[in-house]
């Protein structure tokens, strides 16, 4: 595993959490801690808001794989940190065939890793993201495309019983070899900065609505001590 970060736990603003594998942690960027995902987030949403880099290379949603994201080293990270927010995409190494189990263990393991999240007694907002495309070299990783479809109808599936706001970057991914490294698996800069932007947009629209909930309910309650 990656050496853990620092989080800062004693920030004011709004935290957010990048769960996730080498995609998120910025593989094969030659600026990683720049140009990583999380990092350009963090650029994009500027002081008031604090973003922490939870991806590890080759890791998993399956606890039988060698490599397991939420073991408790990193759950104790992500629980001191309370994150309002969590930004979650896990699974692209599910799809390796030699971390496949089945279909029927994915699906249990992928839904008890966000009941998980959501069981935090702050309640963080989660939003997930499904495994991109991969245009990849088969001598390279030993991912397969039919499991990987697979993995991603079923976190469409179990994100939409959870009722759990998520960006379909898989179908968002489609034919846009542009957004890749040579390896054709991780982000280049550009990719990078797409999957931040798009986090951005989810993250400031949750954020409207939230503005407004509290508005409308502040507006009610000054009316009724009127009344």
């Amino acid at each position: 595993m990656a050496k853990l970060p620092q989080a800062d736990i004693d920030f004011d603003g709004i935290r957010i959490a990048c769960v996730g594998d080498s995609l998120t942690y910025g593989t094969t960027l030659l600026k990683r801690k720049r140009d990583c995902y999380p990092s350009r987030l963090q650029r994009i949403l500027a002081d008031d808001f604090n973003v922490l880099n939870l991806g590890f290379p080759g890791h998993t949603v399956n606890p039988y794989c060698d490599k397991y994201w939420a073991k408790e080293d990193v759950v104790n990270l992500l629980e001191s940190y309370a994150p309002d927010y969590i930004v979650f995409m896990l699974g692209t190494n599910d799809s390796r065939e030699h971390n496949w189990t089945d279909s029927k263990t994915f699906e249990k393991e992928y839904r008890r890793l966000l009941n998980f999240f959501q069981s935090f007694s702050h309640k963080p907002c989660i939003i997930a993201m499904t495994c991109p495309q991969v245009f990849w070299d088969k001598k390279l990783l030993d991912i397969n495309l039919d499991i990987l479809e697979e993995i991603v109808s079923i976190q469409k599936k179990v994100l939409g019983e959870l009722d759990i706001p998520y960006i379909d970057i898989h179908e968002l991914t489609k034919s846009r070899e542009d957004l890749y490294a040579p390896d054709l698996v991780h982000f280049n800069p550009k990719g990078a900065k797409f999957i931040a932007f798009n986090v951005y947009y989810k993250i400031i629209e949750d954020l409207r609505i939230k503005h407004k909930k509290l508005k409308d309910k502040m507006k009610k309650k000054k009316i009724n001590c009127v009344k």
